[in-house]
């Protein structure tokens, strides 16, 4: 399977994480015991870690007229993976986070070309332009968390997972 399969498996599992804390599930840790959002934390810094060297692979690996574009778009994701991931382990303001996540919102929207003939990849760019400004919404208090747990939830299903059992299946995404 090619290094794409990667990214959307970490990144999906990374995104259902964080959509589940922001639902309050799994994020009530004993009040002497760890805090959960360091183990979310620590999963989305992974999948950060992990998007930014299949990134490399890409480029090492696929024609550049392809290699160069994808491996740029991915390093959108890994960037704010482990900018979030960091923040979370380390307890710290996720308004930068939230400043962050518009141009991670906007600017790929910029790749709708690249991703030309494939309706499901460029329905992903729209899901993926909603829930980074909703990220960016929450943290400036505009958006119940809540609601974000769910748009994040759907995310990690739709635009991460869905196509990975895709490709795993020997199918093209559509």
């Amino acid at each position: 399977m090619p290094p794409i399969t990667v990214i959307f498996v970490v990144s999906g599992l990374a995104v259902w994480l964080n959509g589940l804390a922001f639902l309050g599930i799994g994020t009530k840790g004993a009040d002497y015991g760890p805090n959960p959002l360091k183990t979310v934390g620590w999963v989305t810094l992974l999948a950060g870690i992990v998007d930014g060297v299949q990134a490399a692979v890409i480029i090492a690996r696929a024609p550049d007229e392809v290699g160069i574009p994808l491996a740029g778009i991915v390093t959108f994701y890994a960037t704010f993976f482990t900018a979030l991931g960091v923040t979370l382990i380390k307890g710290l303001d996720l308004q930068p986070v939230g400043n962050l996540a518009v141009p991670v919102a906007i600017v790929p929207l910029l790749w709708w070309k690249f991703f030309d003939g494939s309706w499901m990849l460029q329905s992903i760019l729209v899901v993926w332009f909603i829930a980074f400004l909703s990220v960016a919404a929450t943290t400036y208090g505009k958006l119940p968390g809540k609601v974000l747990g769910a748009i994040l939830t759907i995310t990690s299903l739709y635009t991460f997972l869905a196509p990975a059992a895709l490709l795993a299946l020997g199918k093209p995404i559509p």
